[in-house]
């Protein structure tokens, strides 16, 4: 079995469904118009690894199920690869579907991935209050007022989901601002 097709006429989890219900072994490619390109590897209908720039497993997969435009390709056949994702395909694909919608309503609160995060001004007493979790320090680590969501999402290794959820927590708080 043979596929392709665009991201943004075809629901790339709905034909990975279709791959795993079948028990198929393949590769999906993508490549999107920015040059970036990642694959999902599926062996015996079950999903077992991913990878897009530096993330690999779930949180590739979760990255480019999230890519609303560019293209793919299923190519059948064995693909040797290291196993970074052992949940069920099931699971994952309705994690999927989760985030997606959570994503469609991020992107409406930030615009865009290309907006850039800076610091508001907070007077001392309201800075003794801030409590981070480690996720959270490593964003705000690469917050210059000059970097986009997507370049400090690279640079933290945090996924780009993840990433725009904290900035928006830390928006909604108060703590930064979109320039």
């Amino acid at each position: 079995m043979s596929l392709k097709g665009s991201l943004e006429s075809v629901n790339l989890a709905d034909v990975m469904q279709l791959v795993s219900n079948s028990r198929q072994s393949g590769r999906f490619v993508l490549t999107r118009g920015s040059g970036d390109s990642g694959y999902i590897i599926i062996k015996d209908g079950e999903l077992v690894h991913a990878q897009v720039g530096n993330f690999m497993g779930e949180d590739a997969l979760f990255t480019l199920i999230a890519w609303g435009k560019g293209e793919f390709v299923f190519e059948e056949g064995p693909f040797a690869e290291q196993t970074t994702i052992t949940r069920s395909i099931t699971s994952l694909l309705m994690e999927s579907a989760r985030r997606i919608d959570e994503w469609k309503l991020l992107r409406k609160k930030i615009g865009s991935i290309d907006a850039k995060p800076a610091f508001n001004d907070i007077d001392k007493a309201e800075r003794r209050k801030i409590s981070l979790s480690t996720l959270e320090w490593l964003v705000i680590a690469k917050i210059d007022g000059r970097a986009t969501i997507d370049e400090i999402s690279k640079a933290s290794g945090i996924n780009i989901y993840d990433t725009a959820r904290i900035i928006f927590g830390m928006i909604t708080s108060g703590l930064l601002r979109l320039t």
